[in-house]
């Protein structure tokens, strides 16, 4: 859990030097980077591996949804994209450089992470809070420019919170607030966006709000998005690509209608569900669930 979210909110010296040169989606750089997992081992302290995978990507330009049963260690692996978790074995290559070799604000210049716990004082107003997304793209003393004021404008507007600018963020409903957080994140303007249980405790009409906007980031300016969801129909029909982790192994991955299969549900998922295919993905019709062994 971090304070406002972001785990680098000032640039300064080499690292703000660095920023000002990088390359960014919303500048009409190159074309956005993918994420890749190298032969990866990922533990807390001397415990045994929580995740170990031998390759994966998460493509540049698409949507990617981390899916699977509690405790298969989606965060886990979303916290090592990000290098706020360091694997004991491999690398995460973020545009072919390793995230651990960005500087911090550096690297937050070009991926976003909204965690599942974020905090902020009450008293602190929606616009003040998207504000510090900016804070990686400037100088420690710097006030905000007219980019950083635009950048603020789109993140809100985006997100659809105009109305609730100035509202205290300790006033807000559980939906708004997240729908705040996100604003902030957007306001990083960043080529990737990792995203920890968005949705999770929102009523549906917040979930598709958060889903919706991410997704029309993505569409427009082809941000790379990689999310951690709960609900793999609402995964499935959110995502292009879908990976399902099971005890911290990815079991499969790839489009929702490869991935999404009645043996995935019953081995990963242990539930006996129907899966039906139509224009907009897989549907599933869970059954019932399956009796552990």
């Amino acid at each position: 859990m971090s304070l406002f979210g972001i785990g680098a909110v000032g640039a300064t010296g080499s690292d703000h030097e660095t920023n000002a040169a990088a390359s960014t989606a919303s500048d009409g750089g190159d074309e956005p980077p993918d994420l890749t997992v190298e032969d990866v081992a990922l533990s807390y302290g001397d415990d045994d591996p929580v995740v170990e995978t031998d390759k994966l990507v998460v493509p540049a330009g698409e949507v990617t949804a981390l899916v699977g049963p509690n405790g298969s260690g989606k965060s886990t692996l979303l916290k090592a994209m990000d290098a706020e978790l360091n694997p004991d074995r491999g690398a995460v290559r973020f545009d072919g450089r390793r995230v651990d070799e960005y500087g911090t604000s550096e690297l937050a210049t070009r991926l976003g992470l909204l965690s599942q716990e974020n905090t902020a004082p009450d008293s602190t107003t929606v616009r003040e809070l998207v504000t510090y997304g900016r804070y990686p793209h400037r100088g420690f003393f710097e006030g905000l420019s007219e980019t950083d004021e635009a950048a603020i404008d789109r993140a809100i507007g985006r997100v659809g919170i105009g109305h609730l600018a100035d509202r205290n963020v300790g006033d807000l409903s559980g939906g708004q607030r997240q729908l705040a957080w996100l604003a902030m994140v957007f306001a990083q303007e960043t080529d990737a966006l990792l995203l920890d249980e968005p949705t999770t405790y929102l009523d549906l009409h917040h979930q598709l709000r958060v889903l919706d906007a991410a997704r029309e980031l993505n569409r427009e300016r082809g941000v790379t998005v990689c999310v951690v969801l709960h609900d793999i129909g609402q995964a499935a029909r959110f995502a292009d690509n879908l990976i399902a982790l099971e005890d911290g192994t990815p079991y499969e991955w790839g489009p929702p209608d490869e991935v999404i299969t009645p043996d995935l549900l019953a081995e990963v998922f242990g539930v006996e569900a129907e899966v039906g295919f139509g224009s907009e993905g897989p549907t599933i019709v869970p059954r019932r669930a399956i009796d552990d062994d």
